[in-house]
């Protein structure tokens, strides 16, 4: 067997999902913006859109609810609020907007426009004040931050959020292969070390779980890892890719 198919074994190996996990009934789902690093290709980007298509049906159900409810507003407000739900789906996976709905139907009651708009500017001047890379990625991720940040996060957390994203976004900053691929190599390695517990904990539940593991497999094959890419990784690198607070 040539070095290679030992390795896409090995690689194809890791990758194979735990059996009889002990999930948490009815756990939460991990926010949008919960991630150690972003990976932006056409990799990842087709296989969001392949998980909106998967979802699609659902997706319709939870939409016509919520435009149900939301049509029980002024007109001006019903316009707004539909909007921002829609712009959330973007983000958002089925799961995530089921636990979210009812708390965004409640802030479509309760915030007026103006508070919405007063709180994106809020967020807005103060990732201004901090350096950001100027790169076309890192400014469509601020857009999405401050827009979603007034939906997602109450008053008193914006700050702590904004700071948690600057974070994310200058870590995620690099988007070059090389960069991507060590990622792609750490997760890969964590995986395999974790703990049944660890892996319920960081996952919430076995959908995320199966979903991470097929866009990992897909990475694994595009950036061609081999086992010493693997292997090579540290326990201390592990422990800083997953330290959020970094």
């Amino acid at each position: 067997m040539r070095d290679r198919e030992i390795d896409s074994f090995i690689a194809s190996d890791l990758l194979r999902h735990r059996k009889n996990l002990p999930w948490k009934q009815n756990a939460s789902s991990p926010g949008c913006w919960e991630r150690p690093y972003l990976i932006d290709n056409y990799i990842t980007r087709a296989h969001a859109e392949n998980r909106r298509l998967e979802e699609s049906r659902e997706l319709a159900t939870l939409r016509d609810a919520v435009e149900c409810e939301l049509a029980h507003l002024p007109s001006t407000k019903q316009r707004l609020w539909l909007a921002e739900y829609r712009f959330l789906e973007k983000l958002m996976s089925f799961r995530q907007l089921v636990v979210y709905a009812p708390a965004f139907l409640t802030l479509s009651r309760i915030m007026p426009k103006k508070m919405v708009f007063c709180r994106r500017e809020v967020v807005h001047r103060y990732l201004k004040l901090n350096s950001l890379p100027k790169t076309p990625y890192m400014e469509k991720l601020s857009r999405q931050f401050v827009r979603s940040s007034v939906l997602l996060f109450p008053a008193e957390k914006l700050v702590p959020a904004a700071d948690k994203f600057i974070r994310l976004a200058v870590r995620s900053a690099d988007q070059s292969k090389k960069q991507n691929r060590h990622r792609v190599a750490i997760l890969l390695r964590s995986h395999q070390m974790m703990s049944d517990k660890e892996i319920c904990e960081r996952f919430q539940c076995e959908e995320i779980y199966f979903d991470e593991l097929a866009l990992l497999a897909e990475l694994a094959d595009h950036y061609r890892l081999t086992i010493e890419d693997i292997f090579r990784v540290s326990a201390e690198e592990i422990n800083r890719f997953w330290d959020i607070q970094y």
